[in-house]
């Protein structure tokens, strides 16, 4: 299927490494536990070019793959009397989370990112099978059964709950396809045109564009995930690359908020009892920048 022809088409691209443009992160040992349909312990990251899609694209597919569960568990029709709770959660994990965090990565390629890549290569849309304007009109579609969930306070919303059901395994899926895409075309042309130093510095323009909102609803979810696929060596590094004042506020606040109430929001459908949803409290001092967020 698809994953054979994304691993058949990055199978020699080690060959073609230079000296030069192997400088840059490098795995201190093969990656376990990926979700990627390209890379894999088979077929392992070696570069920074193929490290730096997987970053975003391994958060987007853990959240994906627990979304997709989500939805099994829930029950067809308007949720049972003293069962609203769990498509509640569900739609304001998927509001205030997930729609934002895609949204933003989204509108980062496409504004940012992309364009740099365009000023010395080609991009190859037309080898992509889904546009970024086509999956985010699926998350609207997603996004406005969510916001009618909570409008009617989980409550008839059969047809809500049905939109749902349909739509995240089709999204999911499609996303999955678009994410294998570019972890598949878009190294190579970073290594033919690009240094490592130079695609940090845009890097580092995207993480100071998404300010505190996407430091507390999505890097979270990207440090998770690269506890459970990095080497303990990367995520040292990737910690360390992280401005100090902003990994104080996600270590001692939002990846605490992250586990103990969005990802509590994100699987409830899947819950027999309704979680108990526990931030972390505040330091006391005034002006907060937790309590402020």
């Amino acid at each position: 299927g698809y994953k054979k022809k994304c691993i058949h088409a990055t199978t020699n691209r080690h060959t073609k490494l230079s000296p030069l443009n192997q400088k840059g992160v490098v795995m201190a040992t093969v990656p376990k536990n990926l979700t990627s349909d390209v890379f894999s312990e088979e077929n392992p990251p070696m570069d920074w070019a193929d490290i730096g899609f997987l970053i975003p694209h391994e958060a987007i597919r853990r959240q994906m793959t627990a979304m997709n569960d989500s939805m099994e568990a829930l029950a067809d029709g308007s949720p049972k009397e003293g069962e609203e709770w769990k498509i509640l959660y569900f739609s304001e994990w998927y509001l205030d989370y997930f729609y934002i965090s895609v949204e933003e990565h989204h509108d980062v390629e496409e504004n940012l990112y992309f364009p740099w890549v365009k000023e010395r290569a080609a991009y190859p849309e037309k080898e992509f099978s889904r546009s970024h304007e086509e999956l985010l009109a699926m998350m609207d579609g997603m996004k406005e059964a969510c916001e009618t969930v909570i409008f009617k306070k989980g409550k008839d919303c059969a047809n809500e709950v049905s939109i749902l059901k349909h739509t995240v395994p089709t999204f999911v899926s499609d996303m999955r396809i678009h994410l294998a895409e570019e972890e598949t075309n878009m190294p190579e042309i970073l290594r033919e045109n690009f240094t490592s130093e130079e695609e940090k510095v845009i890097v580092q323009k995207i993480i100071q564009g998404g300010g505190l909102e996407m430091a507390k609803v999505f890097l979270p979810a990207v440090i998770l995930a690269v506890e459970e696929w990095g080497s303990p060596q990367f995520n040292k590094e990737f910690m360390a690359s992280i401005p100090p004042p902003i990994r104080h506020l996600v270590t001692k606040y939002f990846i605490p908020d992250f586990k103990n109430v969005a990802m509590q929001m994100r699987d409830a459908p899947t819950m027999e009892t309704e979680p108990k949803l526990a931030k972390v409290g505040c330091c006391g001092i005034p002006c907060c920048f937790p309590c402020i967020l």
